[in-house]
């Protein structure tokens, strides 16, 4: 008798989710200033305390199996909070040249990063000066230190160090050569040209955010009224979106003929990591690039995986990777709504899921949202259960129908008009939809109890069946959220 006999065990349906909670706490305590060995510690005994209290049937060797498992939570605890308390600030001049990676608006300013011969440095340069990803550039300045504001939980110098950036640089002097470095940035800034001088407005501002994680600022502005921001941040559904595509293509009877199994899985790995990072590699979009990629291997060694353990192991990746991960908006909020849709999938899916799944992503992400944002529309419950249908569709059709223009064949901005007219009339639609809940829904502390509450009586339901174990699962989730955040 195993684990694996007993369906119902929370420990054999998703293992990694009773490592991945654990170690986002001790992170979250080191923020508060815990020690790495206090938090490994408490990540150790909440793992531990978990697996016994809430599995039922413990067949042989389960108390060796629950050990190991929280000794694992306690060494990947340790490790990565030892890694962020153990960060040094630079000191000293910094005399570095190498490419800019990524270039974006950043307030007032631009924020560019470069991939230097000492390591990853930021800069932040004034709107008027261009240094698009690709360029090579040379610089001198101080590092700079990064502020935390008293009034917000944004986390400055953990967002730009989970990106892999060493230090802020004000640049006393500073340089661009004319010259392009060919690589993945070049490519980047020569489609982002393309897109923007032969495409139309709507369609152009889409691609943009679909293709290259870009924001237009018109369209971003519509989507937050519209509560759909999401659809313009590269994001598990666009990663599932280009998997599906890339996966159909692939199974098309000439690739069949041609191409073996084993090929056509490593061909779509291909197709859906080069999308991640054409997109620009968002915390997301590398956790749905991982969870694909953890399906593809499993189709490949003919296992069927399952869900929540899926996401949580890509979660996990992207901690043990770079530890700050765990302060971003971006990865908490892709994270919650994965282990949502995927706790529903475990539940058994089918229709009345999807029409509920729209309501409890929002409710669950709702609190994360209206803390960094100060509100959430209301409109995002109706106009969600639209959108994701509609762009499922009109996405892939806005890029085949730009094919044409972007490759610069006569008469191609007017295919690309289709595409126009089809965002056009979608903008219309959500809209009118919007206007029936025009309000806004501020933070407060119950919405951080509903949200936590959405949230917990859905992942615990996906682990364990109904009943007491359950219920415990709710109460202490729902405690842990509204204590800590």
């Amino acid at each position: 008798m195993t684990l694996s006999s007993h369906p119902d065990q929370g420990i054999a349906r998703a293992p990694l989710l009773f490592i991945l909670g654990p170690v986002f706490l001790s992170l979250v305590l080191a923020d508060r200033g815990l020690a790495a060995a206090p938090s490994g510690a408490v990540s150790f005994l909440v793992c531990l305390g978990a697996l016994l209290v809430f599995s039922g049937a413990r067949p042989p060797r389960f108390l060796h199996y629950v050990l190991l498992t929280a000794m694992l939570a306690f060494l990947l605890s340790f490790v990565s909070v030892a890694r962020i308390q153990s960060f040094t600030p630079l000191r000293g001049a910094v005399t570095d040249g190498g490419e800019v990676i990524l270039e974006r608006s950043w307030g007032a300013k631009r924020a560019v990063v470069v991939e230097g011969e000492k390591g990853r440095f930021l800069l932040k340069i004034s709107p008027d000066k261009t240094a698009p990803e690709g360029q090579s550039i040379f610089f001198t300045g101080e590092p700079a230190s990064f502020t935390r504001s008293a009034t917000s939980s944004f986390r400055e110098d953990l967002y730009w160090r989970a990106r892999g950036v060493r230090a802020e640089i004000v640049p006393a002097r500073l340089s661009l050569k004319r010259a392009q470095l060919p690589g993945l940035p070049s490519f980047r800034t020569a489609l982002r040209k393309k897109i923007l001088l032969s495409l139309p407005p709507m369609t152009r501002g889409y691609l943009l955010a679909a293709l290259l994680g870009a924001s237009d600022p018109a369209l971003a502005g519509d989507h937050r009224e519209w509560g759909t921001a999401h659809l313009l941040a590269v994001s598990g559904f666009h990663v599932g979106l280009a998997a599906a595509l890339a996966w159909k293509l692939l199974s098309l009877a000439l690739f069949r003929r041609v191409l073996s199994y084993r090929a056509r899985v490593s061909a779509a790995s291909l197709l859906v990591w080069g999308y991640a990072l054409l997109a620009g590699g968002a915390p997301s979009a590398v956790r749905a690039a991982l969870m694909v990629q953890a399906v593809l291997m499993g189709r490949l060694m003919g296992r069927r995986g399952r869900p929540l353990n899926a996401v949580a192991m890509a979660a996990l990746a992207l901690l043990l990777w770079r530890p700050e991960w765990y302060a971003d908006l971006g990865w908490r909020l892709s994270v919650t709504a994965a282990l949502l849709l995927a706790a529903l999938t475990e539940l058994g899916g089918g229709w009345r899921a999807a029409l509920a799944a729209p309501l409890l992503v929002w409710l669950a992400t709702y609190p994360l949202t209206a803390e960094a944002f100060g509100a959430v529309p209301l409109s995002g419950i109706i106009v969600n259960m639209a959108a994701l249908p509609v762009f499922a569709f009109l996405y892939p059709l806005a890029v085949a129908a730009s094919l044409p223009a972007l490759l610069g064949i006569p008469g191609g901005y007017y295919a690309a008009g289709a595409a126009e007219g089809l965002f056009v009339l979608w903008g219309r639609i959500a809209d009118g939809l919007a206007a029936l809940l025009p309000w806004s829904a501020p933070w407060s502390e119950g919405a951080l109890f509903l949200g936590a509450s959405a949230f917990s009586v859905v992942l615990s339901l996906g682990v364990f069946p109904p009943g007491i174990r359950s219920l415990g699962a709710v109460i202490l989730l729902t405690s842990a959220a509204v204590l800590l955040f």
